[in-house]
């Protein structure tokens, strides 16, 4: 089975930033934005995860402050994310690196013309997206019904579909 970025362990260079921000503006809460960055660099320096150390770039924000990236430590490449393959990954660097030193893709990416995924899979996730939208919080009547029309024709379109009866089959039965 292939090693996916769903499978590995990630950090989050925004994450990351954000809670050494919130940090730094309680310890140095006078800088100018210069010294900020100087600050918040100076502690993304200090992290370590499991043993490893990791290089940071930024650039100007257009809105004020920076945007941060991790620096891949294999390619040297800009990234937001480096991940770490599980251990029972075969051929894979036990380490944390971007998603292309790692070959890594999404599951949807591997799973798009499956049968199952595009029948089953997909409908049910943008199903649960519509469920999730609709108990947030108001939304304008037009939108409203225009996502619970949506929701009907895809739970149509899969009690229509033998994947889906095969899949709540084997569901209703623990076979999965």
């Amino acid at each position: 089975m292939p090693v996916t970025v769903e499978s590995c362990s990630h950090i989050n260079i925004s994450t990351l930033q954000k809670a050494i921000k919130k940090l730094v503006d309680k310890y140095y809460p006078e800088s100018s934005q210069e010294e900020m960055h100087q600050h918040v660099m100076d502690e993304l320096n200090k992290v370590e995860v499991n043993g490893q150390k990791f290089e940071f770039d930024s650039q100007p924000n257009y809105l004020g402050g920076f945007r941060w990236f991790f620096s891949c430590p294999k390619c040297n490449k800009r990234a937001s994310k480096l991940f770490l393959p599980p251990i029972t990954a075969k051929n894979r660097e036990q380490r944390y690196l971007c998603k292309t030193c790692h070959k890594l893709k999404n599951q949807s990416a591997i799973m798009g013309q499956n049968k199952i995924y595009k029948k089953v899979t997909r409908p049910l996730k943008r199903m649960k997206e519509i469920e999730d939208r609709l108990t947030r919080g108001y939304m304008k009547g037009e939108k409203v019904q225009e996502l619970l029309n949506e929701y009907e024709t895809l739970e149509n379109l899969m009690k229509a579909s033998p994947e889906y009866r095969l899949f709540s089959f084997k569901k209703k039965h623990n076979l999965l």
